[in-house]
C-alpha cells in the first residue's frame, strides 16, 4: 500500500474473531485500495505528502483483499512509534481504534475543545461508524506518540496515555476533561514529570471513571494486554517508583517496568522493576506485550544485564550500550525469565523485538534486524543458520515458551549491495500468529537511506517459517 513516493507508518495488527486482520497506519497521500481512492467515509485531509492521516482498514484473512478503509483524519504529530494508533476488537466483532488528531469529522458524542485531541471510534464489520468521540486534556499537557488501548470482557474501553507537567510542577486532578475528575491526581512535583493517565468508557462510547498512576518521577507507558484475572498488564520505562510501590533499582536511571492492573479496583496492584544498579546504564523498556498459554510475553530494549538468563547480556564498552531483551511474566507481572539479545562487537539498533506466541508449540518467537555493520548477535554462534550477508539482515528467534532457551537463530538477506545506496529496505513492524506458526507480518519498506516507501501486509505457510 502507497505510491512509493511519500512516508507510510504501519502501526497496529490485530487478529480478529472471524480471521480478518484490523490494520491502522500513518499515510500522507490518499492511498488506493480495491482500485479506488478516499475512505468508505473520509478521505485524506491537508497537504500530500506534509500532513499525516490515520487509517484504519480490514484485510480478509483468506483473500488478502482490503474489505473497506477509512481515515481517521490529520494529525500534528508524525510519530512512527507502532503505538501510536493501537485497535482492538469487541465482543461482538466490532473493532475500536485510538490515536490523536487535529481534525474534525461528522457528528461525534463529545467535541474537540482543542487542536490536538485523543479520538475514540469504533467500527462494525461492515465498516459503519457506529460512533466516534474526541478526549481533551490542557494543551501540551501530555506526549503525542504513546498510547495504549484495551477492551476488557465486559466491552469496558481502557485508554492510557502520558501526561506530561511541561511548566510547572503542579498535580493534575482534570485528566480528560469529558471525564469526571480524576479518583486520583498525578503526582506533578516535577517540571517535565511523565506519568501514565487511565481512563475508562462505556461500550457506548460514553466516560465512566479516570485515574492517574502517579510516581515520583517518571514513568511511560508502552504497551497493555487484557489479563485472565480481570486485570491488566502495562509496560514500559520508568525513571522511578510508583507511589506507594518501591522497588526501582536505580532512581533517575530508566529501567524496565511491568505493572499488573486491578479492572475492578482501578489501580496498581503490583509493580516489578527491572535491571541493575550500576549508573553505567541508563536504558531499560518494554516495547510489546503478547499473551501466552500460563503467562504474558514481552520484548524490549536494556542496558546493562541482570536476572538468570541462559543467554547473557552481550556487552559492547561504546556508545549508548543496549541489548534487545525478551521476558516471560506469570498474570500477576512477576518475572519468569529473561533473555539477552547484543554484540560484542557493535551496538544493536534502537529497533525493538517483534514478537508473537504459537501455543501449538508452546514457541516463542521473536523478530529483529541484524546490527547495522553486518556483524551477527554474538554468543548464539551455535545456535545460528541461514545464509544472510550484510548489514540490516531480518534474523527469526526461536525461544522455548517455558523457560526461554533459544532454540534457533535465523538470518536471511534483506539489502543485497553494502553498503546499501539507495535499495528498498524492510522491517516488520508487526509481527503475529494467526494459525498454528503461520506469521503474518506488516511490514514498512524504505527507499533507504530516504524515508519514502511502501507498507505491505504479508503471509506464507508455516512450514516456510525459518
Amino acid at each position: 500500500m502507497g505510491s512509493g513516493s511519500y512516508k507510510v507508518f504501519p502501526y497496529s495488527l490485530e487478529l480478529l474473531k472471524n480471521g480478518n486482520l484490523a490494520v491502522t497506519a500513518g499515510v500522507f497521500e490518499d492511498v488506493t485500495w480495491k482500485g479506488r481512492t478516499g475512505g468508505i467515509q473520509y478521505s485524506y485531509s491537508g497537504t500530500l505528502g506534509t500532513t499525516m492521516n490515520v487509517i484504519v482498514f480490514i484485510l480478509n484473512g483468506r483473500t488478502f483483499e482490503i474489505e473497506w478503509l477509512d481515515y481517521l483524519g490529520p494529525t500534528t504529530s508524525t510519530s512512527e512509534e507502532v503505538n501510536f494508533a493501537p485497535v482492538r476488537e469487541m465482543s461482538n466483532g466490532d473493532i475500536l481504534v485510538y490515536t490523536n488528531v487535529n481534525g474534525t469529522q461528522g457528528t461525534p458524542i463529545s467535541g474537540k475543545a482543542n487542536t490536538d485531541a485523543f479520538l475514540v471510534a469504533r467500527y462494525n464489520q461492515k465498516g459503519n461508524r457506529i460512533w466516534h468521540t474526541y478526549l481533551d486534556l490542557p494543551v501540551n499537557s501530555f506526549l503525542l506518540n504513546k498510547f495504549a488501548l484495551v477492551v476488557d470482557k465486559n466491552d469496558q474501553i481502557h485508554l492510557f496515555f502520558i501526561h506530561n507537567t511541561n511548566s510547572s510542577n503542579t498535580p493534575d486532578s482534570t485528566g480528560f476533561i469529558e471525564f469526571p475528575s480524576t479518583k486520583v491526581a498525578s503526582d506533578g512535583t516535577n517540571v517535565g514529570q511523565r506519568e501514565i493517565g487511565w481512563a475508562i468508557l462505556n461500550s457506548d462510547g460514553t466516560p465512566i471513571s479516570q485515574t492517574y498512576l502517579p510516581s515520583i518521577n517518571s514513568i511511560e507507558i508502552s504497551t497493555a494486554e487484557l489479563g485472565p484475572n480481570h486485570n491488566i498488564l502495562i509496560g514500559g520505562s520508568a525513571q522511578d517508583n510508583f507511589n506507594g510501590f518501591p522497588g526501582h533499582p536505580l532512581p533517575s536511571y530508566s529501567r524496565i517496568v511491568l505493572a499488573n492492573l486491578s479492572i475492578n479496583n482501578h489501580s496498581i496492584q503490583n509493580v516489578t522493576y527491572l535491571g541493575n544498579s550500576s549508573t553505567s546504564f541508563n536504558l531499560g523498556d518494554i516495547n510489546t506485550l503478547t499473551g501466552g498459554a500460563d503467562g504474558i510475553f514481552a520484548s524490549g530494549n536494556s542496558a546493562g544485564g541482570f536476572g538468570i538468563p541462559i543467554h547473557d547480556y552481550q556487552f559492547f564498552p561504546t556508545g549508548n550500550y543496549r541489548n534487545h531483551i525478551f521476558l516471560k511474566f506469570d498474570w500477576n507481572g512477576n518475572l519468569i525469565w529473561n533473555q539477552f539479545v547484543g554484540s560484542t562487537n557493535t551496538n544493536v539498533l534502537e529497533f525493538f523485538p517483534k514478537i508473537t506466541y504459537i501455543p501449538f508449540f508452546d514457541e516463542f518467537r521473536g523478530n529483529i534486524l541484524s546490527p547495522l555493520d553486518g556483524t551477527r548477535f554474538t554468543g548464539l554462534d551455535d545456535l545460528s543458520y541461514g545464509n544472510g550477508i550484510n548489514e540490516l539482515q531480518d534474523v527469526t528467534f526461536r525461544l522455548r515458551g517455558s523457560d526461554g532457551r533459544i532454540k534457533s537463530v535465523y538470518y536471511e538477506t534483506n539489502v543485497s549491495v553494502s553498503p546499501p545506496p539507495n535499495v528498498l529496505v524492510d522491517y516488520n513492524v508487526q509481527y503475529l500468529n494467526v494459525c498454528n506458526g503461520r506469521i503474518v507480518k506488516l511490514i514498512r519498506y524504505l527507499n533507504y537511506p530516504a524515508e519514502e516507501g511502501i507498507m505491505e501486509v504479508s503471509t506464507r505457510p508455516g512450514f516456510e517459517e525459518p
